[in-house]
């Protein structure tokens, strides 16, 4: 290579490194810029979040806890649950049996003595009833009879009183026209007048005859009339002994009658006390325990095995976690409290790094945490530690498969709280 030309490229050398310098220089300059810019930005964007919406210091997902305890005293007996397994609703959980009861067994005893007297009553006022009543029966028919006779009796009185009359008004007849008969005779000369006057005396008896012959005819209608209405007109009225006992009777009939409801409500009253008594004793004697929902089992404070243990009633035996009531709890500033309202819409993250967003709602805000005893019926009590800070109460719109029983629908686990 000749001398021109190595001089000329140490000459254009220089040139190059001072164009790429330039770049360099411009691309960190640029870059500084936009760093910067962005560092604004995000300063920015925090800031504004940070007046915007209120995010919690703590959160956890919390439940309901449902007790179970001992409803009566004996023999407890459970089967075999295990913390942390699913029970369906109505599942059995165990079983309380005592055996021995005395009071109740007494009182059941005494309920039963006592009913077995009262149908012993009842079932001897029956039978009095029924003798009365035939005995009733009986003496109407006499009586029945006896009208019969009597009404009998009067017709054929008033028949004959009838028959007689109509020979009375026979004779009433003749007797007139004898008396006219003599009369003229003794007129015209032919008798004594001592005949006519015998012919109208005949008169004047067969006349009087005749009317007492139809007051018998009107006294005897009279008397039918009164027996066949049950009354007596000869004198003042007298019952026959079957009216008479008949008139007992139905005294007697009453009597019993109104004693046999009586004793029927009171068999009615001791049958529901001896069905409530015996009710109550066979509670006694066995309690069956069942998951009153569908829910988890969060803790168990007696274990069992075949012989079982005995406790009192009211022992607690279990803790059951409700599923379905399930919400978060956040610890937020009381300085957010202007910023925070009922209904407010919240989003719940959960802190396992899967970052999961559950949408939710506030259904409540306490003040006062580590101050007031609060949340003794939560898996999850506020913590009492914590000062100047409000429990809100975040209700989850929709929980998802990973709130699911088998891991205690991740009560416990923490969350952040945003609230926007």
């Amino acid at each position: 290579m000749n001398t021109p030309m190595l001089l000329t490229m140490f000459k254009d050398k220089p040139k190059e490194e001072t164009h790429e310098g330039n770049l360099r220089r411009n691309f960190f300059r640029w870059f500084r810029v936009i760093f910067g810019v962005g560092l604004v930005m995000t300063a920015g964007y925090f800031f504004w979040q940070r007046q915007t919406r209120v995010v919690s210091r703590v959160g956890y997902i919390n439940a309901e806890l449902i007790n179970i305890y001992a409803p009566i005293t004996g023999v407890l007996k459970l089967e075999r649950v295990d913390v942390g397994d699913e029970l369906p609703e109505g599942r059995l959980i165990g079983s309380v049996t005592n055996e021995r009861n005395p009071q109740i067994e007494i009182d059941v005893e005494n309920l039963r003595s006592r009913l077995m007297i009262a149908k012993n009553q009842l079932r001897s006022v029956n039978e009095r009833l029924n003798s009365r009543q035939r005995l009733v029966d009986f003496l109407t028919e006499k009586a029945n009879s006896q009208a019969t006779l009597d009404i009998e009796f009067f017709r054929a009185n008033l028949n004959r009183a009838r028959s007689e009359l109509s020979q009375a008004q026979a004779n009433l007849n003749l007797a007139r026209k004898e008396a006219e008969r003599f009369t003229r005779l003794a007129q015209e000369g032919a008798v004594p007048q001592q005949r006519a006057d015998q012919a109208i005396a005949e008169l004047r008896t067969a006349e009087a005859l005749v009317r007492s012959r139809k007051a018998e005819v009107d006294r005897s209608i009279s008397a039918l009339n009164a027996t066949q209405q049950g009354l007596q007109l000869d004198s003042a009225r007298t019952f026959s002994f079957p009216e008479i006992r008949l008139l007992d009777l139905q005294r007697e009939i009453t009597d019993l009658t109104q004693e046999k409801r009586e004793i029927e409500v009171s068999i009615l009253v001791l049958e529901k006390e001896l069905r409530n008594a015996q009710q109550q004793l066979n509670l006694q004697r066995e309690a069956k325990l069942k998951s009153p929902i569908k829910a988890v089992v969060w803790s168990v404070n007696l274990r069992t095995g075949k012989l079982g243990v005995p406790i009192g009633a009211g022992t607690p035996i279990m803790q059951l976690l409700d599923c379905q009531e399930v919400w978060a709890t956040a610890l937020v500033a009381e300085q957010e409290n202007r910023r925070l309202r009922l209904g407010q819409p919240a989003e719940v993250r959960l802190l396992d790094g899967t970052n999961r967003v559950y949408k939710g709602r506030v259904r409540s805000i306490r003040g006062g945490v580590g101050r007031v005893n609060a949340g003794v019926d939560v898996a999850v009590p506020p913590n009492e530690l914590v000062r100047n800070e409000l429990e809100v109460q975040v209700t989850l719109d929709d929980r998802g498969e990973e709130l699911s029983a088998g891991r205690f629908c991740s009560v416990g686990q923490s969350v952040e709280v945003i609230f926007p």
